[in-house]
């Protein structure tokens, strides 16, 4: 059964994100959305954040197997410097394709 990694990412650290993902070469694709967070933690916001009270950040999303999780974690580690992303996750309970090419799903 594979894993999806969930990791919430500060707008400032969105091209890094993306090109440490890119260099890892187990990772075959990620998928990435811009959302809103919000905390508690008002003091990690800058003053517009806290005006809007969100922040921008981006959503990454990785699908792998859960032997490859350490070492996906402490190669995206780098990216996180001296702040702290914020990750989760989950179990992907079935994935496969859906397309014009099957006839059914294909599980994978």
């Amino acid at each position: 059964m594979d894993e999806l990694l969930v990791i919430m990412v500060p707008r400032e650290l969105h091209d890094e994100m993306v090109d440490a993902l890119m260099s890892l070469p187990d990772v075959s694709g990620f998928t990435v959305a811009a959302v809103s967070g919000f905390s508690r933690e008002h003091s990690r916001l800058s003053l517009a954040e806290q005006v809007e009270g969100s922040r921008r950040i981006s959503r990454f999303e990785v699908l792998h197997a859960p032997t490859q999780r350490p070492s996906l974690l402490m190669a995206l580690a780098s990216v996180a410097g001296r702040d702290r992303l914020r990750y989760w996750v989950q179990p992907v309970l079935e994935s496969g394709y859906i397309g014009s090419d099957a006839a059914k799903p294909t599980l994978e």
